[in-house]
This record gives C-alpha cells, structure tokens and sequence, in this order.
C-alpha cells in the first residue's frame, strides 16, 4: 500500500508538470491574447489531484493478468477524462458552442495519460535495470568472496 501511494505521488508531480505544458501548449494555440492571473496556477494542481484519484481508488493487492491491466488502465482513462470534462465544464457546460474547447480539453487528458504511463515505464525500466546491475555486482562479489575461501 505504500508504495502505491508513492506511484501516485510520483504520478501526481508527472501530471502537474505535464499539465502545465499542455496550458501553455493549448493556450499558446488558441488564445495567444489572454493573459492568466494567479489563480490559474491551482489548476495543474487541482488537475494532479483529480488525475490521481482513479488510481488510488482502483487499488489492487494481487497481480493482475496483461489483460485486466489493459482493462484497468482503460477504466482509468475514461474515469480521468469525465472527471476532468466534469471539473472543466460543469453538468450543464456541454454545448456545440463549446465543441472545440471540450475536444481539445479532452485530447490534451488523453495525451497527459499516455505520456504519464509513458514516463513511468520507462522510469521503472530504468529501476529495474539498475537493480539487476546491482545484483549481478552482489552476485559476482558473493561469488569471488567465496571462490577466496
């Protein structure tokens, strides 16, 4: 349990950074005129908080199959993005006028996620190896300590 509080702390600071970067990104892009004012700065952050909760709620003890991961992180994404259309726009928000920005808030939901299970494979990988560097050196130091005996 606590080391998946951890992943999500981890997925939390993966989120507001890449949350900010798709703020900028998009508002570049579609309203290059606006200026922002302090308040905006909570929404990364807000976002990072309810980005993580599909995650901490979808806890599982036991190791899951391929498939039920593939089952799960789909669940995850479609929970992320209605809570954050949700968040963003309200019950009574969605309307045609509002087409462009609800597509655009949803891709930029989609593309965080992947980058975030992007990123935290290859962190992980990187983990991984370095572990198993370490116990090979164990190993061979193991082994040579014991070939001087």
């Amino acid at each position: 349990m606590k080391e998946h509080i951890k992943d999500n702390l981890m997925n939390f600071f993966i989120i507001v950074t890449l949350v900010n970067i798709a703020i900028f990104v998009s508002g570049s892009l579609l309203a290059p005129e606006q200026n922002l004012n302090y308040t905006a700065f909570l929404v990364p952050i807000i976002d990072g908080l309810l980005g993580t909760i599909p995650g901490l709620v979808m806890y599982s003890k036991r190791e899951l199959t391929f498939r039920q991961m593939i089952i799960r992180e789909i669940i995850q994404l479609v929970s992320i993005e209605l809570i954050m259309l949700f968040f963003t726009f309200g019950f009574s928000g969605f309307g045609i006028e509002k087409l462009n920005m609800i597509i655009v808030v949803a891709v930029s939901v989609a593309v965080v996620y992947v980058l975030v299970t992007l990123i935290r494979f290859f962190l992980d990988s990187r983990s991984a190896k370095k572990m198993t560097d370490d116990l090979r050196t164990l190993q061979k130091s193991l082994s040579a300590s014991e070939t001087q005996e």
